[in-house]
């Protein structure tokens, strides 16, 4: 199952490196019409299931149709529809309903449970809607990418130290989490530590930050004069996206996803950069990983 999978997960990697790195994106962005470019993002979002499926003898056709009906619709959907803030909205609802309603578990699947192979789905979601915003819409998210600066390395690390001690202090006192850290020796632990934080910063983070600050709270703070506002109404829609994190409504990580989406909010509102927040939010990750349970 392994040979047969990793095949796929590099592809997927070459494409999601692809998506972030701008030298790449403004390559890709100069090929063709916005048709062609729809057309290449679309193939590339099947190539991974495809490479992984026929290989492991798991190909279902009824989910390569539903892969291809959601791809097809998140890669064409600037081409065919205007560049409007009701159709961004309509692009966002769509992104983020596949992902709260796990479809991706449906249709990429080992037969022997094995593997965690919906984590290809996702990789590919975040990619596509990535591709899709920063070169078919040619949306301006701030300063986007894998490596934060020093500058907003150190930022994130503030806003972090100054939301952890509330946030913990409400997790616990709603029963969200418990204070249980991770036995074994510490190198084993801050190994563990390490991964979330840059697991988290280039995948989960990378994708919601782009997604609440970089386009729905930028949006807002173009449109209205209230910052505040603007921080607020993003953090409860990034709350609210969290209340199918467990069973729904998982209203308690709901109210704390919005408390973190009220520091990543002002950091990105302060410096303009998606990378403050994704920092921010990758630390937070991290420690929940490390020290609670």
């Amino acid at each position: 199952m392994m040979s047969a999978a990793l095949p796929a997960f590099l592809a997927e990697v070459v494409f999601y490196l692809a998506s972030v790195f701008e030298a790449t994106r403004e390559r890709f962005s100069r090929i063709g019409s916005g048709r062609s470019k729809a057309t290449l993002l679309w193939l590339s979002a099947l190539i991974p299931y495809g490479l992984f499926a026929l290989s492991a003898g798991t190909f279902r056709a009824n989910a390569f149709e539903v892969l291809a009906l959601l791809t097809g619709v998140l890669s064409f959907w600037y081409v065919l529809l205007p560049r409007r803030i009701v159709y961004d909205a309509g692009f966002l609802v769509i992104a983020a309903a596949v992902v709260v309603s796990r479809v991706f578990v449906r249709i990429y699947y080992a037969p022997d449970g094995s593997l965690r192979l919906d984590i290809l789905g996702h990789l590919m979601w975040i990619r596509l809607g990535i591709a899709a915003l920063l070169i078919l819409r040619q949306w301006d998210p701030g300063a986007f990418g894998f490596w934060p600066k020093l500058r907003e390395w150190r930022l994130g690390a503030m806003y972090y130290l100054a939301l952890i001690a509330p946030l913990v202090t409400v997790a616990l006192a709603l029963h969200d989490v418990r204070f249980e850290p991770r036995p074994g020796p510490w190198w084993r632990t801050a190994a563990i530590g390490a991964g979330a934080l840059f697991g988290t910063l280039w995948v989960v983070a990378l994708g919601e930050e782009l997604m609440f600050r970089g386009v729905i709270e930028r949006a807002l703070l173009k449109g209205w004069r209230s910052p505040v506002l603007a921080i607020v109404l993003s953090a409860v829609l990034f709350g609210s996206a969290h209340l199918w994190f467990h069973t729904f409504p998982d209203w308690r990580r709901a109210l704390i996803a919005t408390l973190l989406g009220l520091a990543c909010g002002a950091g990105y509102w302060q410096t303009g950069s998606v990378r403050v927040p994704m920092v921010t939010h990758a630390f937070v990750v991290a420690t929940w990983r490390v020290f609670f349970r």
